[in-house]
């Protein structure tokens, strides 16, 4: 097992995606340009336009093993 850093995406409540990386510095890259993004377009039934869900992503130590994860 080594420990790298999960870069985890949430839209709204749910989990997208988990990203594994040996540094921390590109974690913490791709966290922050997530984070800036807007929120998703959704449309009311009545079709109008009203905020959307927002992309989260946060950075959190994981231990995973190298010859099953990908790791950039």
């Amino acid at each position: 097992m080594e420990l790298v850093f999960a870069l985890v995406t949430y839209l709204g409540m749910n989990k997208i995606d988990e990203t594994y990386f040996r540094n921390i510095d590109d974690c913490i890259y791709f966290q922050e340009r997530l984070n800036k993004q807007p929120r998703v377009p959704k449309r009311d039934p009545e079709g109008n336009d009203v905020p959307g869900a927002k992309f989260v992503a946060v950075c959190k130590p994981s231990k995973v093993n190298l010859n099953k994860t990908k790791v950039y």
